[in-house]
């Protein structure tokens, strides 16, 4: 960024385009990809590390330097379900009150027949 005189905005536009092949943006794409892999080791999801597949992937109204959408929604279903596992430990540890509790049903993602949370988030993008 420093060499380039340019901001964080400006810098992800370069990762982000996918005409551009300067050696210092193609150095971050891949410091990207290892990030990934390495967060998938991080919770044990090593299964998912082939299936990543990485690249410059439509988002709707703009083309990302990204996983692919099937990795991207198998991450963010099994985030949401550890999410709902944890907050049942929390439950059970009696970390949140009773009136939450008859308040909030709670399904696997697999159970739900709506948009995942990432077609929440892309709709999102997309307005």
């Amino acid at each position: 960024m420093l060499s380039r005189q340019a901001g964080l905005t400006d810098t992800y536009k370069l990762i982000f385009d996918r005409n551009c092949h300067d050696e210092d943006i193609v150095e971050l794409r891949e410091i990207h990809r290892v990030i990934d892999v390495e967060v998938c080791r991080a919770y044990g999801w090593d299964d998912l590390i082939a299936e990543l597949d990485h690249g410059f992937h439509d988002l709707g109204r703009e083309t990302r330097y990204t996983i692919g959408p099937a990795a991207r929604r198998e991450i963010l279903d099994r985030l949401l379900e550890l999410n709902h596992a944890r907050h049942a430990e929390e439950e059970r540890a009696g970390l949140h009150p009773k009136a939450n509790r008859a308040t909030t049903t709670r399904r696997a993602a697999s159970d739900y027949d709506a948009p995942t949370l990432m077609d929440a988030l892309h709709s999102e993008d997309t307005s």
